[in-house]
């Protein structure tokens, strides 16, 4: 074998016959974890958008932007342990959403953003045997402004649900920090913005919705002005009701590339009814001018968000149809929902996730949809709690298998109640009908599900109050 000395584009030097050990390694690696930080709006951080847990520091606190800064957020203790721990072939609970995809079939987060280094950096972009220096991806909000609030989103990422979640007895969480991570004098995002940007190749922005934002504008304006946009690839998240053309142009015209992903979760009045107050009519035109932009010479992509959940997995085979035959050139990204698990695919029963395995089983699906699709399908048929998972881990040794089961299954039957409560006081609340938006699902689960008496039940008693375990895990 010939050696011979290579330095990767981060300034890393190593021999060509020690690359397989340096950037594939045996355990379960993952680049986003060498490299990446995704924080929420009030500025707690996850090592990423569907990672388990936030990041805190050694004491048990959550860190937070306004306070501490993105690189030493990266080099933190925690995220060091994690790290070590992954090396030493371990399933961290952290990343539990991975390891429940891959034990579906689906492709997770994880492999997707192992391939997606590869191709976008190279073989070599990260040294996995050594603690990260350097930021290359990050994804940020900047706040929860919003002009819409999805049955699938929460007061968090939000702010449109703010006064609804108040009414309705849902509890919400709000950052204790003291300074604001958009302080823009005195937060630490703010202040080291200069050491943290200059490595990084690729910016995911989330809401909220980007587009409402001035925070996102002046970071814009900042990478631009000072440069860095040209070596930055910009993806951003909008919920398709607003279309900024002018601030469009200008990021088109200095960033590296652009990638757009629009969250669709049905058409028409499906649309309506899950992305609350959205009207379709003007997402359709949107959507039309998107479609145009993907498909024009400028160096855009743009592909649609799906969040699957039980209010929408029946219609899956349809929601791909519309696109198959009206956006033929968008790809479809379907994001299944975990969490909270009362709306995830898995809550439903028994009987109808039967019917809807069938519907899906049967499509005719484009190739490169087929394996997600059964991966879709495990997951929805799937329990909701297995092997006393929703015991807490330091009561879990005092129970038998057979009384964890029986809490499993508790559990799961307290998440569906959760279910049919929530989707009639949204109703009541919004002036909404589930069963004429969704009549087909309800044929499936109304021998579980009486509508009427559940609306009349919630009507009388007013919006009970849950608890924030039972409503957002």
């Amino acid at each position: 074998m010939t050696i011979s000395r290579k330095i990767n584009k981060f300034g890393f030097e190593y021999d060509t016959a020690d690359a397989k050990e340096y950037f594939d390694p045996d355990y379960k690696y993952c680049s986003l974890l060498w490299s990446h930080i995704s924080n929420e709006p009030g500025g707690t951080v996850r090592t990423c958008c569907i990672a388990k847990d936030r990041i805190k520091d050694k004491h048990g606190n959550d860190f937070n932007l306004g306070e501490h800064s993105m690189l030493e957020i990266l080099s933190s203790e925690t995220m060091t342990n994690m790290r070590n721990r992954i090396r030493a072939g371990e399933d961290i609970p952290n990343c539990e959403t991975c390891w429940i995809d891959e034990g579906n079939g689906k492709e997770s987060k994880r492999q997707q953003y192992n391939n997606y280094y590869k191709e976008w950096y190279g073989d070599d972009c990260i040294n996995y045997s050594v603690e990260p220096e350097r930021l290359i991806d990050v994804q940020l909000i900047f706040d929860n402004t919003c002009n819409l609030k999805c049955r699938s989103c929460n007061t968090n990422y939000s702010s449109k649900w703010r006064e609804e979640s108040i009414d309705r007895n849902i509890p919400f969480w709000e950052t204790t920090a003291e300074i604001n991570m958009n302080d823009i004098e005195r937060s630490a995002f703010w202040k080291t913005m200069d050491d943290w940007t200059k490595d990084v190749m690729r910016m995911e922005i989330m809401g909220g919705e980007p587009f409402y934002m001035k925070e996102f504008k002046q970071f814009v304006d900042y990478l631009i002005d000072t440069g860095r946009s040209k070596n930055v690839a910009l993806t951003l998240s909008t919920n398709g009701t607003i279309a900024d053309k002018d601030f469009l142009d200008k990021m088109v015209k200095n960033f590296r590339d652009i990638a757009f992903s629009v969250s669709i979760d049905g058409v028409e009045d499906k649309f309506t009814y899950l992305r609350h107050p959205g009207k379709w009519d003007e997402v359709k035109q949107n959507l039309d001018y998107y479609y145009e932009l993907h498909n024009s010479e400028h160096p855009v992509f743009v592909q649609i968000t799906h969040t699957v959940t039980a209010l929408n997995i029946l219609y899956l085979p349809d929601f791909h149809e519309y696109f198959k035959t009206t956006f033929p050139n968008f790809k479809i990204w379907n994001n299944s929902v975990h969490y909270p698990k009362w709306i995830s695919p898995p809550v439903l029963p028994n009987s109808a996730k039967k019917m809807i395995t069938d519907k899906l089983l049967r499509y005719d699906w484009l190739p490169q949809y087929r394996e997600e699709a059964n991966a879709l399908v495990n997951f929805m048929n799937s329990p909701l709690y297995t092997n006393g998972e929703s015991v807490v881990a330091s009561l879990k040794n005092k129970f038998d298998a057979e009384k964890l089961k029986f809490f499993d299954e508790r559990s799961s039957q307290q998440k569906w109640t959760i279910f049919k409560s929530q989707i009639v006081g949204g109703d009541i609340y919004r002036e909404e009908n589930f069963v004429k938006v969704f009549p087909e699902l309800y044929e499936l689960i109304r021998h579980e599900f009486d509508y009427y008496t559940e609306f009349e039940a919630v009507s009388t008693a007013g919006f009970l109050p849950v608890s924030q375990g039972e409503y957002s895990n």
